[in-house]
């Protein structure tokens, strides 16, 4: 009877070993599969792209190729049934130099020079709005652009977080109550789409498609949220924190509101501070002197091109009215080959057709990379 005994409970032994191993060997293939399609959900998640034509593409992005990359991040919530920005993100770095830079922009800050078509400024929490009031259906496409606006640069991508999709994300994570807004949202977006919380809400994903506007793929963009965070590269860092008061000035709308406007001037001079910590070392090394002139008949140009030439990274020495009107942009180079890479810069900030011209401009200059604008400038101005 114990031998019986004991041979029965090695056979249930066995028997129960056997179980566990199909147990696990199923469990294994569940995860895989559940793998496969996380994966799958990941992959096909499909961004818009708002500037897929050739020419609003190079009115808003770099066409550069250098070892500076500039990520422009924009997150968007609903607000008593109105999409508004709530925060604005410029991320530069150098991979080369180990270096990065995190610019942040608050949505409730009033940015000047809009008034002629909106009569007072306009936030920028309310800036696709005011592009969607002037072209229906342009709405991203025009926020992005008045940021380079704003900034002073372009960037070499976008990834603009409509409501909808800060909307799904908060659904996703499990907590209506996240804060996106401030220097740290950006921050929490990226842990409410962490990627274990995007692997166990893998279904929910799909519900991402076509809500986040973006000149990359989504996997690539949640990469590239990862790298604004600054806590796994030790990377040196510098930040810009535009809700500074330093960087604001008083300001009053036509109905008597007070509020606060960008100070663009302190802006750029805090960044020109800290750009050379990201710059491209050929850039460094050229040390160019450009001047702008306006030969446009549009006002305020030449200060306009002058400030996104210096935000670029060239010293501009001189920005003024040129002798006469002319009708194609110019660019004069004396020496291309001593200034490729600034030539690159300034012919990138110029998003149309222009004539390059290996020689000097018939009145007195004394820059390096002399620009003449032209009338053929305003077609960048469609809006």
């Amino acid at each position: 009877m114990p031998r019986r005994k004991k041979q029965k409970e090695k056979t249930s032994k066995k028997g129960s070993f056997k179980f566990g191993r199909v147990l696990l060997w199923l469990l294994l293939l569940f995860l895989f599969l559940y793998l496969i399609y996380f994966l799958f959900n990941v992959l096909t998640v499909k961004t818009v792209d708002v500037a897929f034509e050739d020419s609003a593409s190079q009115n808003l992005f770099s066409r550069r190729k250098n070892n500076l990359e500039k990520t422009l991040v924009v997150i968007e919530e609903s607000v008593g049934g109105r999409s508004r920005i709530v925060g604005v993100y410029a991320y530069l770095q150098n991979r080369s130099k180990k270096s990065e830079l995190l610019i942040y922009l608050p949505g409730g800050i009033y940015y000047s020079g809009l008034e002629e078509k909106f009569g007072n400024e306009i936030p920028v929490s309310s800036f696709r709005y005011a592009g969607d009031f002037l072209q229906k259906g342009k709405g991203v496409e025009y926020a992005v652009w008045q940021m380079n606006q704003l900034l002073g640069f372009k960037s070499d991508m976008y990834i603009y977080l409509s409501s909808d999709a800060t909307k799904v994300v908060r659904e996703m994570s499990g907590n209506g109550e996240i804060n996106f807004e401030g220097i740290n949202g950006i921050n929490e977006f990226t842990k409410a789409l962490s990627w274990h919380r995007m692997f166990s809400s893998a279904k929910q994903l799909a519900d991402l498609d076509g809500k986040i506007y973006s000149n990359i793929p989504f996997y690539t963009s949640r990469l590239a949220l990862e790298s604004l965070q600054g806590n796994e590269k030790k990377y040196k860092r510098s930040v810009l924190d535009l809700s500074d008061k330093k960087y604001l000035k008083d300001g009053k709308l036509l109905t008597g509101e007070e509020i606060k406007v960008l100070n663009t001037k302190e802006y750029d001079k805090s960044l020109d501070s800290v750009l050379s910590s990201v710059l491209d070392r050929n850039l460094e090394n050229e040390r160019v002197r450009v001047e702008v002139y306006n030969g446009s008949a549009l006002s305020g140009v030449a200060y306009s091109f002058g400030r996104k030439i210096t935000n670029s990274g060239c010293n501009v020495v001189r920005y003024e009215n040129a002798p006469n009107v002319v009708e194609k942009t110019l660019v004069y180079v004396p020496d291309v080959e001593s200034f490729k890479t600034a030539y690159s810069v300034v012919s990138d900030v110029i998003p149309v057709d222009f004539d390059l011209v290996e020689g000097r401009p018939d009145f007195m200059t004394t820059g390096d990379i002399v620009v003449i604008l032209g009338k053929n400038i305003k077609s960048m101005y469609s809006f």
